[in-house]
């Protein structure tokens, strides 16, 4: 028996808790209990005792009862008895990831949960405060629930829990950590698509490139997305065009009818003939499979049958509870097994090393994408996208997060390049200039680095316009450095700018809420921060060449 639990250690990510997981767990249970780790002979029992030889710690899993047979049986679908048991399952398989005082943590989350669940539990989360909800999630997640609404939209507002947590305890190494699994996932994603698949692999799986080309681009939230429609895909003069279900319940004036098509709307967006190919895809491999009852773009069979589950009967749409769950065997299955990396599925680190990542949740991509729109886009699109926002610090964490962004993805897209590697599709930009030790002294002792102008040629010049619309203006140009200055001396300044002309596009974004600004505004605002974040970007890619051609100084 010890020897076969000891097999069973491999498993780094539950993907599902079904019965063959329980199973395990009972065995992994008594492993520990010979081990001397648990203390406690009985899984029935109510209350473990365990040790890790320096601390007891007590395990207690006295649910409120009331409260789940009122409130949670139903959402969840099952009764007390099986919740208290794949609750125990759950606290077992992870023991080998974390130490005993997390999951005591997370235990009491999960009463905590139940205990303060009202008429309307998805609602009434937002108040409640939790100490691991990464591990909240985690669990209910897995839950082999039945499909319903009201369990996804319960996801939801755990995974929501999570990004909150994220954005105000947040430190800037752990921002660029999870900036870099962006790319790195980007990376293995795009090598893993290119590879010759079995049909029935790449069905699997393509709800996960679809979300992340989409996504990535177009700051949709999960659900936005799950609804697309089996239609959304047309061409007219050579272009193509993606329709898309975008929320329409902002602001609390607005009733909810509790039906799609008067809570959202339909808007369409362009997109490159590579995407549209693939979307096109995807629909001539399913187009012989059973369409779900929305009729949206994503079928569930191809799922079912991997999990070897029956459809449900309602059948409505590929679920927030399903597309996390191929997420997370594209993780287990790709990411760490094919690939080899490490993946941090609960506690996302502040460091990582090669062949690290930390797992990304679906509704992590909105986020990228309005900080790639901010960074890159600058368009009148992006203007209205940020307007209609539901929530104010939301976007402000967009603009807190843009310097480091454009450090990290500097950073990347130059590790790309000197590997002679493909760059990532989601920073395209290249550097316009290369600049090393030399310079012109200028009149006013400043130092002008621009090869251009040492060669008599005064194009770079002609580029600059100060904020007073000043032509040729040296303090304005990203050449420029005062005296004593080297060209490779301007980290904080680079960043101090993107940082205040973030905090414009913000006020501006604020002012047009409050109906006091004009959308025009916000585009003026975003150019000015389009503009300076571009600088920074060549600047830094700039300064990554000269420092491995030993040319900084």
């Amino acid at each position: 028996m010890i020897t076969e639990a000891k097999l069973f250690q491999t498993i780094k990510s539950i993907t599902e808790i079904d019965q063959v997981m329980v199973d395990k767990a009972h065995v992994y249970f008594m492993d520990y209990y010979e081990k001397d780790i648990i203390l406690t002979p009985d899984f029935e029992s109510g209350k473990w005792s365990l040790t890790n030889e320096y601390a007891n710690v007590n395990f207690l899993f006295n649910v409120n009862r009331f409260q789940y047979e009122r409130y949670f049986e139903t959402l969840i679908g099952f009764t007390y008895h099986s919740f208290i048991e794949y609750l125990k399952s759950y606290v077992v398989l992870s023991m080998d990831q974390h130490v005993l005082t997390t999951l005591q943590i997370f235990l009491r989350d999960v009463k905590r949960l139940v205990k303060s669940a009202k008429q309307n539990i998805v609602s009434d989360m937002v108040n409640i405060k939790l100490s691991a909800p990464n591990l909240c999630f985690d669990f209910f997640a897995s839950l082999p629930c039945v499909e319903d609404s009201q369990m996804n939209q319960f996801l939801e507002q755990l995974d929501h829990v999570i990004a909150l947590q994220y954005q105000s305890k947040s430190k800037q190494q752990r921002q660029l950590a999870q900036f870099q699994s962006y790319f790195a996932f980007n990376d293995i994603l795009t090598d893993y698509w290119s590879q010759p698949l079995p049909e029935a692999e790449r069905l699997f799986y393509y709800p996960i490139y679809l979300w992340w080309q989409i996504t990535a681009v177009v700051p949709l939230r999960p659900r936005e997305f799950l609804l697309t429609q089996r239609d959304c895909l047309s061409e007219k003069n050579g272009k193509y065009y993606l329709t898309l279900r975008r929320n329409n319940l902002k602001g609390r004036e607005k009733a909810i009818s509790h039906k799609i098509t008067e809570d959202y709307y339909l808007t369409t967006y362009e997109i490159p003939s590579n995407l549209a190919q693939s979307i096109q895809h995807y629909i001539n491999l399913t187009q012989d499979l059973k369409s779900t009852k929305l009729n949206t773009l994503f079928v569930t069979d191809t799922h079912y049958q991997r999990w070897n589950r029956k459809t449900g009967i309602k059948n409505r749409f590929l679920t927030y509870q399903n597309i996390n769950t191929i997420l997370k065997y594209f993780f287990n299955e790709i990411i760490e097994e094919k690939y080899g990396y490490q993946v941090h599925y609960i506690d996302p680190i502040s460091r990582l090393e090669d062949k690290e990542i930390n797992f990304i949740h679906i509704g992590d991509t909105r986020h990228i994408a309005m900080i790639n729109l901010i960074a890159e886009g600058a368009s009148p699109v992006t203007a209205i996208l940020l307007a209609g926002h539901d929530n104010v610090t939301t976007s402000s964490h967009y603009f807190s997060n843009l310097s480091q962004f454009i450090e990290c993805r500097s950073y990347q897209v130059y590790r790309k390049l000197t590997s002679s590697q493909t760059s990532y599709e989601i920073s395209k930009s290249q550097p316009r200039y290369t600049v090393g030790k030399a310079f012109v002294q200028l009149e006013n002792k400043g130092r002008c680095y621009s090869p251009r102008f040492a060669a008599g040629d005064y194009s770079d010049c002609l580029k600059v316009i100060s904020n007073h619309a000043e032509l040729g203006a040296c303090t304005s140009c990203p050449f420029y450095r005062k005296a004593g200055k080297d060209y490779f001396s301007m980290d904080k300044t680079y960043k101090k700018s993107v940082d205040q002309e973030a905090l414009i596009v913000d006020e501006a974004v604020k002012r047009v809420r409050q109906g006091k600004g004009n959308i025009e505004d916000i585009g003026e605002a975003l150019l000015k921060l389009s503009s300076v974040s571009h600088s920074y970007q060549e600047y830094l890619a700039a300064k990554q060449m000269c420092k491995a051609e030993g040319l900084n100084g």
